[in-house]
This record gives structure tokens, sequence and C-alpha cells, in this order.
């Protein structure tokens, strides 16, 4: 008995004197903020330090986790190329093991996984060497192999052998390593900031986490914290250059000091673009005085003041929905590049654009200038320009040739438009003015047809004209009737077919509206056919029938229904990012995407919802076909009432000019006139503002 009281002593002590612990950890979910590229290369190594040790890490560390991979990562033959993250300051402890933590493998091939021990920092004195088998979204765990000993002061290197075959980036997400060390004094790890120290030209607000469990004291004052000092419970806004240390403390356990220091740097304010420019590339600085848009074409807005024009590029100023006429009021800022020959302002980093408003001003839409090709040249980049009566030649991929009785002009498709497979007509061509090389460039927005309609070919239906030669414009000769209408995509049908109508139209219509006598072709896009219009076919429409969905389920869906006007009910809805969700109406699963504008989906995601929308197909990037997805027009919840369709106010169901009408009475004459949904803009308030968001919903702005 007093034997066995023994060894289970011994077994205790031993069990304790060689208990596990974190010694140290290596945080993949910090994007790293560089003051010097490079700092978001695949290819190239990326310095990073935390907790006093420095790595070299051959990711995008800007991410969140980082992402290691890159585009055509192959030697040729396929064998993959080796990316690499280690440490050049050495480990200050014996490592009993390391836990690697990966996440999802986008579109790429991990050939193989291996970490490296070695006593020097260029790893050529190896002391170890362990392969393992890659499992994306998992822990991966490393120990020594037989008679090993990872010692202290030893240099760590975990290398990935990837392969890519396109030209896009794809990626394997590095969460973290941690790294274990067998000792009879338990630790625990030091917290981590988020984002990581580093140059701002904003506040930030600073996240800080620890192990689960663990209470997080900091200070931000230079002083070391102790458990005293002041707990973190939500993030610490950051205004000025501060110093943020931090401890974390758990089960009597406390964790050495984290240090992270913030350097907010004062912003360069100038009066108009012409001084922005002149700070010269690279520059973060803000324009104080308003600039008009003149053409906006996704995520690119061109503007100008008095004092000259650019670009202003990136999803913030996307996301504004500014149109040609807004006035942009002064405040706002951003990084200045180089961009097709003339001055952008963009993002670079972590560092975004910044102050942007809702317009001001809703001037009208600026006509482009119309020039001759002789008329072009870099002194007038940027501007918007119609060249009238050009032929299109020499059409090499994106670069083509623009005729006109005055000469020849360079094009280049940057804004990726469909370009003329007919070069024997005439068109009106508009772009933007553009150089590469110095040399001068037009990048087109639209192709507009020379075309007598009255000369066309006669078709009955859609039907009939979805089954003419691809490019071949016809005009239907019986009534259609439309089904819904958003910026440049008009849905219509008819008793043989339905189709999306792209394209720049003169008029706005509405659910039911009959047209007569449109005309115009039809073109594959992404596997998906659509009709290209002649807009002066689009004439003004006669009220009809409001077209309802059809209510299908999920499982019964296929891509003959592409375009087609549709309802899913009993659909319950996760969120994938801001504008990406996936659909389950218990029968099957489906992507949605908020494809229009002034369409936002449900806050409330635990209930179920009937869901209104058209059925579409969405080509991945590198994929050999196409997928469904759904473009959603209405939420309707189940058991509720339905979701307020954006700019109706009177609450019939359709957007017209008696919701115009109606939130004008209510204004004037106060509640005595009710309304279903006044407040369009959300800002809590049924003003002159929300007259303007109904406005530009009819448009389809």
């Amino acid at each position: 008995m007093k034997k066995l009281l023994s060894l289970m002593m011994v077994t205790m002590l031993a069990m304790t004197a060689w208990a596990e612990n974190v010694f140290y950890t290596l945080d993949g979910t910090q994007s790293e903020v560089a003051n010097t590229p490079p700092y978001n290369a695949y290819a190239e190594a990326s310095p990073v330090t935390q907790n006093e040790m420095s790595w070299q890490v051959y990711a995008n560390t800007n991410m969140s986790p980082w992402r290691i991979g890159g585009k055509k990562s192959t030697t040729g033959d396929g064998a993959g190329i080796d990316r690499e993250v280690y440490s050049t300051t050495p480990m200050g402890n014996p490592i009993s093991k390391v836990s690697l933590q990966v996440g999802e493998a986008k579109d790429i091939t991990v050939n193989s996984l291996k970490l490296i021990v070695a006593s020097d920092a260029n790893f050529t004195n190896k002391v170890d060497e362990v392969t393992a088998t890659f499992v994306a979204s998992s822990t991966i765990n490393f120990t020594p192999t037989s008679g090993a000993e990872w010692a202290t002061g030893l240099y760590y290197k975990f290398i990935f052998n990837v392969a890519v075959n396109v030209t896009q980036n794809k990626f394997v997400q590095f969460i973290g390593a941690t790294f274990y060390t067998e000792s009879g004094e338990a630790t625990i790890a030091a917290p981590r900031f988020n984002p990581a120290g580093g140059t701002y030209y904003v506040a930030q607000n600073v996240e800080i986490s620890a192990t689960e469990g663990a209470t997080i004291y900091y200070t931000i004052d230079g002083s070391d914290p102790t458990t005293a000092s002041a707990v973190y419970s939500e993030p610490i806004n950051v205004a000025s250059t501060t110093t943020i240390k931090a401890i974390a403390t758990k089960d009597d356990l406390v964790s050495s000091v984290a240090s992270a220091t913030y350097t907010i740097e004062q912003i360069t304010t100038v009066n108009n673009i012409a001084e922005y420019v002149a700070l010269g590339t690279g520059a973060y600085a803000a324009i104080a005085n308003p600039v008009t848009v003149y053409f906006v074409k996704g995520q690119n807005v061109w503007v100008m003041d008095e004092s000259g024009r650019m670009c202003i590029y990136g999803k913030v100023v996307g996301n504004m929905n500014y149109k040609s006429g807004d006035v942009i009021p002064g405040g706002f800022g951003g990084y200045l590049k180089e961009y097709n020959g003339g001055p952008e302002m963009t993002f670079e980093g972590d560092q975004d654009l910044f102050g942007f408003q809702e317009a001001t001003i809703h001037g009208d839409a600026i006509a482009p200038e119309v020039v001759t090709t002789a008329n072009v040249s870099t002194d007038i980049w940027g501007h918007y320009v119609e060249i009238k009566k050009a032929t299109v030649s020499d059409v090499n991929n994106k670069n083509f040739n623009i005729n006109d009785a005055a000469g020849t002009l360079a094009g280049y498709n940057g804004m990726s438009v469909t370009l003329p497979t007919d070069l024997e007509i005439e068109y009106n061509i508009t772009g933007i003015v553009a150089s590469h090389n110095n040399n001068v460039q037009l990048l087109p927005s639209n192709f507009e047809k020379i075309i007598n309609i009255d000369d066309l070919s006669t078709v009955d239906n859609i039907a009939a004209l979805l089954a003419t030669a691809e490019g071949t414009d016809v005009k239907i000769s019986n009534p259609v009737t439309v089904v819904y209408q958003n910026g440049e995509s008009l849905y219509i049908q008819d008793e043989s077919a339905w189709t999306l109508v792209f394209g720049q139209l003169d008029n706005t219509y509405n659910n039911g509206d009959i047209l007569t006598g449109i005309a115009g072709s039809w073109k594959t896009y992404y596997q998906i056919i659509e009709m290209i219009p002649l807009a002066e076919s689009f004439g003004e429409a006669t009220p009809g029938t409001a077209v309802e969905p059809e209510v299908l389920a999920i499982e019964e869906l296929s891509t003959n229904l592409v375009h087609k006007f549709i309802k899913i009910d009993n659909c319950a809805m996760t969120k994938v990012d801001d504008v990406n969700y996936n659909l389950n109406d218990e029968t099957g699963d489906l992507t949605m995407y908020l494809k229009f504008n002034g369409v936002t989906a449900p806050e409330d995601l635990t209930a179920t919802y009937n869901v209104s929308g058209f059925l579409t197909l969405y080509k991945p990037k590198d994929a050999e076909t196409a997928i469904m997805e759904f473009y959603p027009v209405e939420f309707e919840k189940v058991g509720g009432e339905p979701q307020p369709v954006p700019g109706d106010v009177n609450g019939d169901g359709e957007v017209t000019g008696s919701d115009v009408t109606a939130l004008y009475n209510h204004i004037l004459f106060g509640q005595d006139t009710e309304i279903f949904n006044g407040d369009q803009n959300g800002d809590g308030e049924v003003t002159g503002s929300d007259v303007t968001a109904v406005y530009n919903i009819i448009l389809g702005l």
C-alpha cells in the first residue's frame, strides 16, 4: 500500500512538473499594417513582430486571418511553390509541441506542410524536421521526432508547398500557431491587440483578446499594468498617439506584458482637387470643399471642381450611391494614386477612404462633351465625352480603335462594357478620357448603335427575339409586360417567355406596364441570355395589371427559370457578408445576393420569410460553369407584416408618382395624412430628403 501511495505521488508530481502550458502565440488574425511594403504580397516576406518576437511571413498579412497562397503558384509542372513563415528571433523556452491553426483553403492545393527547427536564423543548422498532413479548417500538431529536443534558443519555420493554376489570388488561411512548453511553472499567453500597433490617420477602436476565461488589465499611460489597473471590457478608442499595455490573468496565473503603440498622424487638408494632386502620389489627405459627380461606374466615381478632375475608387464611395450631378460635401479624403494616367483617390491597406457624406445637392445629370477623335488628348484627361457617328475596328481583347471623320483614337475596355460585334455600322460612343504610357485613350462606357428602328426585321414575341442570331437587332411587334425595374435592369415577359433587358433607358416603368414596339438584340453574359435594348424604342408605357411572382420551392428551381419572377416561401436566411446570404426552405439551399439598389435584407434572421425576386446564374472566378443565385426584391415575414418596399410610401405594393404625392401631403398637412412608410432614408424623420429618396428609386438611381 505504501509503495502504491508513493507511486501515485511520484506520478502526480511528474504530471505537475511536465504540465503542458502555452509559452508563445503567433496570431494570424491580427492584420499587420506595415509602414513600408510589402505587407500584402503573397510572394514576398512581410515583417511581423508580436510579443517581442519577430517573424518573416510570406503571406498577405493585411488580411485577417493571414492568407498564404498567390496566383499561378506552380513551377510549371504543378509541383507547387513554397510559402514560408519563420522566426527571426529565437524562442525563449524549450518547446514540447506546436499547434498550427488553419482555416479554409480557397481553390488552392497544399501539397505538403512541414515544420523546420534550427539553431540559427538562416536555418542552415537543422535540429529537426516534422512533416504533417494538411487538413483545412483544423488544428495541426507538430511534436519532436524521436531523439530530437526543441531546447531554448531555437528558430521555427513553417513551409507550405502550394499550387494554384489560375491568375487570381487563392489562399489558405493562417489563423495562428501556439507554442507549448513542458514546465513545472504554469503560464498564460499574453493578450493580443486588433488592429495591431502602427501608424494610422484616423482614430482606432482597439480590441484586446486573451485566453478564454482570462481577465485583461491594461494601461494607456506607458506604465506596466498590474491587477490594480483598469479591467478591459470594451474596445479602446485611440484618437491620439497612445501606447497600450496589457496583461491577462486566470487561475492565479499572470501573463507577460503585451504592448502596442498606435501613432495617429494629423491629416493634411487642402482646398480643392488641384491642391490634393499637388501633394504627390502616396499622400493621404482630405479635400475641404465640395466636388461634383459627373460620371459613375460601379465603385469608380469621377468628380470635378473648378480646379480639376479625378477618379475616386473604393467600396466606401461605391456604397454611397452617388449619381451624376450630385454634389459631395467637403471633408472627405483618401490616398492619392495614379489611375490610367491621372489622379485617383482610393484606399491603402487598412487606411480607407473617409469622410464621405450623402450628396447635399442632386443636380441634373451631366451630359458628355461632344468631341471628335481629333479633339481628344491628354489635356482633357478624365473628361466625360461622346464621339458621334464612329466605327469600331481592330478589336484585340480589350484594345480597339475608334474611327470618325476626324481620325482614329485608341480605346481600352477598362470598364468591362460589351464591345460591339457588328463593326460595319456606326455608333455614338461615350466614355472617359484616359492615358496609358502617355498615350491618350478612351475608356468606353456605352456604344449606342445608330439604327433606324423602322428598318429592322420584325418578330412576334420575346421567344422569337431570343431565337435570332446573337447580336441581331429586331423589333417585337406584340406588346410585352414590365415585371420589375431597378437601375439598368428591366425584367419583362409576354406569353412566350421572360427575359432581362440590361442597359441605359430614358424612361422608368412599374410592374404591369405595357410596352409596345420595343427593339434590340440579345447576348450571352456568363451563360445568361439577356436582351440589349435599342433605348429609343422604349417609349412611354400603358398601365396594366401587376405581375405576381410564381411560388416555387428551391428544389423546383432550374436554369430554365433564369430571369423569372419567383417567390420562395418559408425561407430561413443565414448571413454570409453584407450582400451575400444563404436561403433554405427545407427543400434545399440557394445563394442570395443583394443586387438591387434600395433592397436590404431583414435584420431579424431568426424569423422565416417569403422572398420574392429573380433567379439568375453566377459564375465564380475560374469556374467552368455557373451556379444558380437569387436576386431578392421583397421580404415578407412569415406570420408578420410584409417588409416595406423601398419607395412604397402609401403601401400599395408599387413605387410610383402617387408615393411622392402621399409623402408631400404628409409633410405639408401633417399627421392627418396617413402614410405607410415615410422615413425612406432611415434618419428617423420624414422630410424633403425622403421625397428625394423616393424620386431616386422611381428613376432607378
